[in-house]
């Protein structure tokens, strides 16, 4: 038992704070009964907390504040879509956050994915899963979608090259080849952006 509960506390560690996540993501060292086992002794010491049922975080925390902070939502999304087996994109509005395109912090995060409607309360915040298969919703590299996502919030005519600049700049050349292969089915004048953004990136390696 105590090899197994190193496993799974290095596991933990080893993601660092602010990771979240479920039985599934230790089935590879021990069976469901010995995972939960392991979880509820490091729930009772302190070391990880409860995000929602069957959920958990090894928390945030504020050297200055001196208290652990919020959970981190994209990173409950991630936990979740792990569990479930669903493949997650992030609404507009949430992948304008994600980004960086939108600096303010949604209360509401929003993803479409190939699982049922569901809807979490975490805190003071909303996590929000809408079914949906759509040629945009059903890309399955995670960046290509958000950045699908975030062009159809802009609108054709609202997308400045300021907008273009700064998503070029988040990924090198070799990167956003791959996104202009990964998004060839979405609409054409959102592929159109993307191919401009891609003229626009760098040589990094």
């Amino acid at each position: 038992m105590q090899s197994i509960k190193s496993k799974i506390i290095s596991r933990i560690y080893g993601h660092g704070r602010g990771w979240c996540f479920s039985q599934i993501d230790f089935a590879d060292i021990a069976v469901r009964s010995t995972i939960d086992t392991v979880l509820d002794r490091a729930l009772a010491e302190g070391t990880i907390r409860r995000v929602l049922r069957g959920l958990f975080d090894y928390p945030l925390y504020s050297e200055l504040l001196q208290t652990t902070l919020s959970p981190d939502m994209r990173a409950a999304a991630s936990a979740l879509a792990r569990k479930y087996g669903w493949n997650l994109v992030p609404e507009g509005s949430t992948a304008l956050h994600m980004l960086g395109l939108d600096t303010q912090v949604p209360a509401r995060l929003q993803y479409y994915s190939n699982g049922p409607d569901r809807r979490y309360v975490i805190g003071k915040r909303t996590l929000e899963f809408f079914h949906q298969k759509t040629k945009h919703t059903m890309i399955h590299d995670h960046f290509a979608a958000t950045v699908v996502q975030a062009l159809l919030a802009l609108g054709p005519h609202n997308i400045t090259e300021k907008h273009r600049q700064h998503i070029a700049s988040i990924k090198n050349r070799r990167d956003f080849n791959w996104v202009v292969r990964e998004t060839r089915q979405v609409t054409g004048w959102v592929h159109d952006e993307i191919l401009r953004i891609a003229a626009l990136t760098g040589e990094n390696e």
